[in-house]
């Protein structure tokens, strides 16, 4: 059995108004169409569903019987295109995020804030995590975008973006040697302990240091924490120094401390966001991933 929407329509339009040149009028069809619509479905379905009489049509006893499922089909495909249209233009829907601790006391609210002020009507909800755990939500599913720094993906399962590349500051307590300084370089934290704010940090920039702050880097002196707000907790105790990215600004101002400039060299991380591969990302986290750009484009990598 072979019907259509079409046929569907026809019928119901001629059930509800007891005429075939009103319902013609009603679906904007000739009439010769529309009667050639019903034939078919009444040829398709082996029954005739509709009497005709000279000056009004009735449903014969198999027409009424098809009405009310007729009416049920047509409402539930009318309330399924509304839904999805809804969901495109991100009248509603559940956009389920991962970000970093830091970047998610950070970046991501001021983020979610303005997505929420143009979308108000998504519901967004962000899981924190460890570093090393950030992928692990997409792989299991469990969020459709993570947004952190750069990781090896394998491309079959994770798809990656590039947002920015965000530099990494000293920070430093007041009243430091260094907090009136413009810049630092590298080679003047010897005689401080330094916090390494995440248990990959050293392995990421021991490459792009030379030799002797290599080895100052590598020395049993040097605290690593697993959290930013540790490593800022220990700062700000006059526990050392360690580094963060540009945009942990506000969370380094609510703990009172400095950022100077570090260089020779500069220290880079790419902020990128990540999607399962070969699935198209819905409405919502597509216009979230445009907010981010936005954001991106917007500061400048000072």
């Amino acid at each position: 059995m072979n019907l259509t929407l079409r046929q569907l329509r026809a019928f119901a339009a001629v059930a509800e108004t007891g005429s075939f040149t009103a319902a013609a009028q009603q679906l904007h069809l000739t009439q010769s169409a529309l009667s050639v619509l019903v034939r078919e479905l009444e040829r398709e379905m082996g029954v005739q569903l509709l009497d005709r009489h000279t000056r009004r049509v009735l449903l014969s006893e198999a027409g009424r019987e098809f009405l009310p499922s007729v009416h049920r089909l047509l409402g539930d495909l009318a309330g399924a295109v509304a839904g999805v249209t809804e969901l495109r233009d991100k009248k509603k829907g559940l956009l389920r995020l991962a970000a970093p601790q830091l970047m998610a006391c950070t970046l991501m609210p001021r983020v979610i804030a303005v997505y929420r002020a143009q979308y108000p009507d998504v519901e967004v909800r962000l899981a924190d995590t460890l570093p090393e755990h950030l992928l692990d939500g997409i792989l299991a599913g469990e969020v459709e975008l993570a947004v952190g720094q750069d990781l090896e993906v394998d491309p079959a399962l994770i798809e990656r973006r590039t947002l920015l590349r965000d530099r990494h500051w000293l920070i430093c307590p007041p009243g430091h040697a260094f907090e009136g300084r413009r810049k630092v370089r590298w080679a003047e934290l010897a005689p401080y302990t330094f916090i390494a704010p995440t248990r990959d940090f050293r392995q990421r920039v021991l490459p792009e240091l030379a030799s002797a702050e290599r080895a100052w880097m590598q020395r049993p002196g040097t605290q690593e924490v697993s959290y930013m707000t540790t490593a800022l907790g220990m700062v700000a105790s006059g526990l050392g120094l360690t580094v963060c990215p540009t945009y942990s600004a506000p969370l380094v101002q609510a703990h009172g401390l400095r950022m100077v400039r570090l260089e020779a060299p500069d220290f880079h991380r790419e902020v990128c966001v990540y999607g399962a591969a070969r699935r198209s990302l819905s409405p919502a986290a597509a216009s979230f991933v445009q907010i981010l750009e936005r954001f991106a484009s917007e500061r400048s990598d000072a």
